[in-house]
């Protein structure tokens, strides 16, 4: 769907649902709610997907991933393999695709900053005040959100501030789930092994 339909609909948050659909499709890193405000949107696959809208802008995704708690996915990754690097190779999973989608949403702010640019110059020459002003508005927003994104970039790449919840919470899950694991382990375990494997006193004699 063009861009620059977007300027003739009274609902701002309708136009993104395709761009927020292909930049959430990675079931992965599904997108937290971040408001009441639900659509549900159908992908290139015919599959029904549910999106909270903030403001309906495309930094809505960011929010969404950004409010995402990995804790469960960090205690079952725990479950199944207890070891400090295999948490580090995660966890730097989600960083990556995490950053990889901010990415994304900074380019498809900086084309719609060129097709508003555009239409802008096209309604300043037709003498369209009203429009040029809403454009003018929608340029506004975008500046706005694009430094937004580069906060939020910079607290997540930090692992600091509402940025951190994604990072620190699948920590937390993994830390949980060795916890469990060493919990649910008898303690007498691990002497009765000893006791298995060093010979006694007796035996020592016989075998001289």
């Amino acid at each position: 769907m063009s861009i620059l339909n977007f300027f003739n609909r009274k609902s701002d948050g309708a136009e993104f649902a395709p761009m927020m659909s292909s930049l959430m499709g990675t079931p992965e890193l599904p997108v937290e709610s971040v408001s009441e405000a639900e659509q549900e949107n159908t992908t290139s696959k015919g599959n029904t997907l549910t999106v909270s809208y903030a403001t309906g802008w495309p930094i809505d995704v960011i929010y969404g991933y950004l409010h995402k708690n990995y804790e469960d996915k960090g205690f079952n990754d725990a479950m199944v393999k207890s070891d400090l690097t295999f948490k580090e190779i995660n966890m730097n999973i989600i960083r990556n695709k995490i950053l990889m989608v901010v990415r994304e949403i900074n380019l498809n702010y900086d084309v719609m900053k060129r097709e508003i640019e555009t239409r802008l110059e096209t309604c300043n020459a037709a003498g369209l005040i009203t429009t040029v002003a809403d454009l003018e508005k929608q340029l506004s927003i975008i500046a706005t959100h694009k430094v937004e994104l580069e906060r939020l970039e910079r607290d997540f790449r930090n692992n600091a501030n509402e940025a951190s919840v994604p990072l620190q919470s699948y920590e937390c899950g993994f830390l949980r789930g060795i916890s469990t694991i060493m919990m649910s382990t008898p303690k007498h375990s691990a002497l009765d092994r000893q006791a298995t494997t060093m010979p006694t006193v007796n035996s020592q004699r016989a075998t001289a």
